[in-house]
């Protein structure tokens, strides 16, 4: 039983890494929490549609070319300070991978302090277990949020 309360520990704790890095702006040590082959995504879902839409998918690599990317360009998301809430829902462990479910709120504070709720919704997140650490294979970002104040180029 306690090893099975380490590993949701653990979890609970790269989880909530995660959004600090992403707060922190540590792109690479956010990059680091991906396995080689590991895939981002962010879909929500419309009431007229019959399926989620995807907004963005890209695997670790298309994801550290897009963040790369941002030096090239001007984002005014990149004027904002971002702050992530987040609340471990659900950890189920099976051996040597995991699935997470986490609910987020993401705010953002503007030069002149004022803050504002950008975007809700829940990580879903696939990990698996490596010697030293566990890694994401995936990420789906379920948006609540589907009128976005500015489309982020970074992750959510």
């Amino acid at each position: 039983m306690s090893a099975n309360i380490n590993t949701q520990f653990e979890l609970s704790r790269l989880i909530h890494a995660s959004a600090r890095y992403l707060d922190d702006r540590d792109f690479q040590a956010y990059l680091e929490l991906y396995q080689e082959e590991g895939v981002y995504s962010i879909v929500t879902k419309a009431p007229e549609l019959p399926e989620p839409m995807v907004w963005m998918q890209r695997n670790r690599a298309e994801l550290r070319q897009r963040i790369d990317a941002m030096s090239e360009q001007e984002w005014e998301i990149a004027e904002v300070e971002q702050t992530r809430v987040v609340s471990v829902d659900r950890i189920v462990v099976n051996g040597e991978t995991a699935n997470t479910s986490s609910s987020f709120a993401l705010y953002h504070t503007d030069q002149g302090g004022l803050t504002s709720c950008y975007a809700v919704g829940r990580y879903d997140d696939c990990w698996q277990k490596t010697r030293e650490t566990w890694m994401l294979r995936s990420r789906r970002v379920g948006l609540k949020t589907r009128q976005l104040s500015m489309l982020s180029p970074l992750p959510i």
